[in-house]
């Protein structure tokens, strides 16, 4: 954005501090003169690359129950006046495909698609996108806030923090949003990176090295949370859909628990060949692929016929209960979530506007409602956005 006089002398309904998934969905959600500013060039870079860049934009199955924040209350308000429908229906009316996958995934053909109609929608809506621009400093002030810019000051008598989390640092994430909070004296909940791989701790590290790149069907669980679907090992620990499910809730003070034989008897396998001259690890392929069997069973892999009670139960216990304590995530760079941000106990869940700082709202991932695996953080952009959104019209 060019500082001009026209920019520099205009106040403008609202001002919205990123152009990512929420940013575009409010600013292309009500009709009003407001202007869309973020330090990339690129807008909606984390959209462009979800998914695999097919894009989950939702899920079928949408509901609070699928979302992590100190008030599981907070988010049913903004869920229910937004459904998946809601956007898919904006979808075929720009006659943009989309498929259902598994589990009630929502998945565009192309990711571009959806940005292209992200952009598309904010212009339409008398949006100015300031793209390059960073902003510095928020202060509120009599009516309007003043926003210090890297382009020069734009006045504005709205604000929407739509800044995003920490996750993907390398597609220009940044702590701006939860910075600018604590200036603003909003209360914050601790940020964290989820949906995420858990590390092993160093004595397990030449178990992961040594199965880096085989994945089976698992069942992970701790505490009271249980997930089961692929597993990928990763030469520092697990990753794949179930453990990626299973970080949202990890804690690291409990040990995680792993069945690698979900739905099966390691022990009635074991007991139909209880005679062989093969080894333990050689009779569970394929259920267990590649090197897992001979490197999982290595403390206590012998010929059945020579294994005492001992190595038998050992082996059963390995492949059922296989627990260790995480010694921490894959972080930020593979995260494709971040736990934690704004406090809602600071924010009206119908409007999602600042209790104590009026014409202020903060949306998406920057607040602390994180969704589970499967297309709810999208979800939440859009809801929040959309909630937002509709308490902005009615200020114009």
């Amino acid at each position: 954005m060019r500082t001009n006089s026209s920019v520099n002398n205009t106040v403008f309904h609202t001002a919205i501090v990123g152009a990512g998934a929420s940013g575009l969905f409010c600013a292309g959600s009500f009709d009003a003169p407001k202007i869309v500013l973020d330090a990339s060039q690129k807008p909606a870079q984390k959209v462009s690359v979800s998914g695999g860049g097919k894009c989950n934009f939702s899920n079928k199955f949408i509901s609070a129950a699928q979302y992590m924040s100190q008030n599981k209350h907070f988010c049913k308000s903004a869920l229910a006046a937004f459904k998946s429908s809601d956007f898919t229906n904006l979808l075929d009316e720009q006659h943009i495909p989309w498929q259902e996958r598994e589990e009630g995934q929502l998945f565009a053909y192309n990711a571009t698609d959806i940005v292209h109609f992200l952009i598309k929608r904010a212009r339409q809506h008398h949006s100015t996108l300031a793209l390059g621009t960073q902003v510095l400093d928020i202060q509120p002030q009599a009516n309007e806030f003043l926003l210090s810019t890297s382009a020069g000051y734009v006045h504005a008598r709205n604000v929407v923090l739509a800044c995003g989390g920490l996750s993907y640092p390398q597609l220009g994430a940044s702590s701006f949003g939860t910075t600018i909070a604590r200036r603003l004296k909003l209360n914050l909940v601790e940020q964290r990176p989820v949906l995420c791989g858990l590390s092993f701790p160093k004595s397990l590290r030449p178990l992961c090295l040594a199965l880096t790149g085989n994945s089976l069907p698992v069942r992970i669980r701790q505490g009271k949370h249980l997930f089961e679907g692929p597993l990928l090992f990763t030469h520092e620990g697990i990753s794949g859909p179930v453990v990626l499910r299973l970080s949202l809730f990890w804690e690291n003070n409990l040990p995680i628990e792993i069945d690698f034989l979900p739905g099966k008897s390691a022990t009635e396998i074991i007991g139909q060949h209880k005679n062989s001259v093969r080894t333990l690890s050689s009779i569970f392929p394929p259920l267990l692929p590649g090197k897992i069997a001979p490197i999982l069973l290595s403390s206590c892999d012998t010929p059945l016929a020579h294994a005492t009670r001992v190595q038998l139960k050992a082996a059963a216990n390995i492949l059922h209960h296989f627990q260790f304590y995480a010694a921490g995530t894959s972080g930020y760079t593979k995260a494709e979530a971040t736990a934690g941000g704004i406090d809602t106990r600071e924010l009206n869940p119908v409007t999602l506007e600042a209790r104590r700082i009026p014409g202020l709202f903060a949306i998406g991932e920057l607040t602390d409602v994180t969704g589970n695996l499967g297309g709810f953080n999208l979800h939440w952009a859009w809801a929040s956005a959309a909630a937002a959104a509709q308490a902005l019209s009615k200020r114009y």
